[in-house]
């Protein structure tokens, strides 16, 4: 086949025309070896876009002519507009590209044939990688194809709820007898309001529940129950029992008048109010009694009754003193008060709530805040509900292909049907959310809660200033342990400092190293077994519903004690799981951090490291000393966390104006970390002290800092490095890049 690689959907660029973020990307990686940029740059759509070309490590015997891939591979690398949130998109380079053999590449469009990197999320993977690291991904996809790993795929294809009483009506005695009372004696032609029944609940649309009256599907006349509420006008107390209750209309008329009630009165307005719609209608007589009724905060007995109209001749709705009726107990509504009541949760517990994430954990959390009587809520998922989730999500299959944040808030209105709650939903991904000023200051959000298990949300909340503080909870390794990571009430301690100060355990807990380390490795597994396949949009990890529910359950009773005000310095949760049902709780101590700004990079060096370095200058006197500095560089959210050091090494020599770190032992000592780690700490920079002044870094620091610039340069180093000064008066630092 001739070679046809002309792509028109392309328009060349000038490169003040890509976004910083791209342009000094792409200039790191074309600096790597066997990669070829143009220096071209194209325009595509809202996408600016490049060319590369990857020369492949093909097997000794790989027959070039008959192979899927040359030794040369040309690639475009798109960069969309949400650039570096999102993944960037590779595409064939090649029209005569042998597309009929080849796994893995998404049908044409546009003309383009984007590659299937990633089995699961790739902006995911992405959140935590580097270009560089897209590129060695995408040469070993090629790679794989040459070597068949990619087509075998491991031979598998991968496609995806009283004797004698009819029923019951239920509403809030409490409030229903505060209505009656706030009436009384003010009603000039008849004593009695009219009420709405939907389902058996009452509905007063003069009071609480206006909000039914927008939902645009529900029609007043038919799918409503009319009814009407009726007490005697005379102020004198009745406490006779009549428990012969009436079964027709006449009846009712006889039995009302002997507690002083007149039935007569506007029956020409139940007419009227049902508008010969409803076979049936309510009607509550309020017995006045000399003391207020048990469990109740009312001197009225409420009885309850459902009269059915007969029909005339013309087929219309009549009422006849020989119209049946039968009669309702009551029931009590489910209300914040109740809920909080039968949780044993202070009524004034009600934060503001923003919830990201609706999935299997969020979902379950929620609910159990939605039962405790904790409905200040916006829920935030842009996801719908698939069949698969029903497996262990909280929602049931009436949601399916619904908005999960919707589904969440219906369930939670519906629960709260008698009275209003404050709770919304958005399809809107949090981002969004927290930078529009219209709705976090109408909603006063107290929290931040993150069950998502994003990266990139991860980033985000880290990046965003001025928020609310965030609860962010997971689960980690297969279901083994679970993590609550809640900030400071002045969001001082971050989310970072909380997640990266659990995992500095790894020196003392074997739990902890041996994850990292698992995790280490399956981040290693190739390409082919991981991260590349066909049909990318896969179910979750395996977990059951029982085991999610035990954590769901465990976070909740945790959040809710933060609401309450009890870890206002924040905190970390470890919940363990083991193969019985049990499940051990415990609260991390995380130390403080102290921050440091410099040019726009944030500096967080734990407490611990900072006494440390301090008792090691006092140990060498008027002599400099030093040493070097371990902790995690985040290149996205420009943080270098510092949170433990080595002490400088024999060979280190000091004098009263310099010091020169040794280097004996220390690549033995890196090396123990990054392995006990799974490389999740390492060397993040050094540090020296100045007994004798100056406060700032000396001219002869500032040479050092030039010389190793260069190195940086020359070694293709695109991790900037931390300089600490530890001075009489003060610690400074600066970051090499």
């Amino acid at each position: 086949m001739a070679e046809s690689n002309d792509f028109i959907q392309f328009i060349k660029c000038t490169s003040a025309e890509i976004p910083p973020c791209v342009f000094n990307d792409v200039k790191r990686i074309a600096s790597m070896p066997d990669v070829t940029f143009d220096q071209t740059f194209y325009k595509y759509n809202n996408s600016h876009v490049i060319k590369l070309a990857l020369k492949l490590e093909l097997p000794t015997r790989y027959n070039k002519f008959i192979g899927l891939v040359k030794e040369e591979e040309p690639v475009f690398i798109v960069f969309s507009e949400n650039y570096p949130d999102s993944v960037p998109c590779a595409c064939i380079g090649r029209n005569d590209f042998d597309f009929e053999h080849t796994p893995h590449i998404y049908c044409n469009k546009d003309g383009l044939r984007p590659i299937c990197l990633f089995r699961g999320n790739g902006d995911e993977w992405f959140a935590n990688m580097e270009l560089e690291d897209y590129i060695k991904h995408l040469r070993a996809w090629y790679e794989d194809l040459a070597t068949v790993n990619n087509i075998l795929n491991g031979g598998e294809f991968e496609p995806l709820r009283l004797e004698g009483y009819r029923a019951t009506l239920i509403y809030d005695y409490d409030q229903l007898s505060a209505n009656v009372d706030s009436l009384f004696g003010k009603q000039e032609n008849h004593n009695m309001f009219f009420l709405y029944f939907k389902n058996k609940i009452i509905i007063n649309l003069t009071n609480n529940n206006l909000w039914i009256l927008k939902c645009n599907f529900i029609d007043i006349n038919k799918d409503f129950l009319p009814g009407a509420i009726y007490w005697s006008q005379s102020s004198v107390s009745n406490d006779d029992y009549d428990v012969n209750l009436p079964d027709t209309y006449g009846g009712l008329i006889t039995y009302a008048n002997k507690y002083g009630i007149n039935l007569n009165v506007s029956i020409d307005s139940i007419y009227k109010l049902n508008n010969n719609q409803s076979s049936r209608f309510i009607i509550i007589l309020a017995i006045r009694r000399s003391k207020k009724l048990i469990g109740v905060n009312s001197v009225f007995q409420f009885v309850n009754f459902e009269v059915s109209f007969d029909k005339d001749e013309k087929g219309d709705f009549v009422l006849s003193n020989s119209s049946k009726v039968c009669f309702h107990k009551q029931g009590s509504p489910f209300t914040k008060i109740k809920a909080h009541e039968i949780s044993n949760l202070d009524k004034a517990i009600e934060p503001s709530l923003l919830i990201a994430g609706c999935g299997a954990l969020g979902s379950k959390v929620a609910m159990h805040f939605i039962r405790a009587g904790i409905t200040n809520i916006l829920f935030s998922d842009p996801d719908n509900l698939s069949a698969f989730n029903l497996s262990r999500h909280a929602l049931f299959s009436n949601s399916i292909s619904c908005n999960k944040a919707d589904e969440m808030k219906q369930v939670a209105d519906s629960m709260y049907s008698h009275e209003t709650i404050n709770t919304e939903a958005s399809h809107k991904p949090v981002k969004t959310i927290l930078q529009d000023n219209k709705i976090m200051e109408a909603r006063h959000t107290d929290y931040i809660l993150d069950f998502t298990a994003s990266r990139i949300v991860y980033n985000l909340l880290v990046q965003i200033e001025s928020r609310p503080s965030v609860i962010s909870s997971a689960i980690y390794n297969d279901g083994k342990f679970g993590l609550l990571l809640c900030e400071s009430e002045d969001c001082l301690l971050r989310i970072d400092d909380i997640f990266i100060s659990f995992l500095t355990q790894y020196n003392v807990d074997p739990f902890i190293s041996n994850y990292l380390i698992k995790d280490k490795q399956l981040a290693d597994e190739p390409a082919s077994l991981m991260n590349v396949g066909l049909g990318c949009n896969s179910e979750t990890f395996i977990l059951s519903d029982d085991v999610i529910s035990q954590y769901a359950s465990a976070m909740s009773i945790t959040s809710k004690r933060i609401f309450e005000g009890k870890y206002s310095d924040g905190g970390c949760w470890l919940y363990k799981a083991d193969d019985e049902g049990s499940l051990v709780v415990k609260k991390i101590n995380i130390p403080s951090f102290r921050i440091y700004n410099v040019d726009g990079w944030s500096i967080r060096i734990s407490e611990q490291v900072i006494t440390s370095i301090i008792n090691q200058a006092e140990n060498y006197g008027s002599n400099e000393t030093g040493g070097y500095l371990i902790g995690q560089c985040n290149t996205k959210n420009r943080t270098i966390h510092v949170i433990g050091d080595i002490v400088a090494p024999d060979d280190t020599k000091r004098g009263p104006d310099n010091v020169i770190l040794g280097k004996k032992g220390l690549r033995k000592r890196l090396s123990h970390i990054e392995r006990l780690s799974g490389a999740t700490f390492g060397y993040v920079g050094e540090w020296h002290s100045h007994p004798n002044g100056p406060d700032t870094f000396s001219i002869t620091d500032h040479k050092e800092f030039s010389k190793k610039v260069l190195e940086m340069k020359t070694n293709n180093n695109s991790k900037p490095i931390l300089e600490v000064l530890l001075a009489p008066n003060s610690l400074q630092c600066a970051v090499l890049l």
